[in-house]
């Protein structure tokens, strides 16, 4: 019966670990980025990790 929210639970866990890493590399989010977090879910990180820092964001 948890097995039907296994998949959102894990969709969940990688739009927080990609908030994470974004934040911690000062990578801006965006619309568009925040997009790519939803429809690809776990396999947006690879995409938050190769993002470049924004050099005017503080640390």
């Amino acid at each position: 019966m948890m097995t039907a929210y296994l998949p959102a639970l894990i969709w969940s866990l990688s739009a927080f670990a990609c908030l994470f890493i974004a934040k911690r590399r000062r990578v801006r989010t965006t619309a568009v980025r925040a997009a790519l977090v939803v429809l690809l879910g776990p396999f947006a990180i690879p995409f938050v990790l190769a993002a470049r820092p924004d050099p005017f964001k503080p640390a």
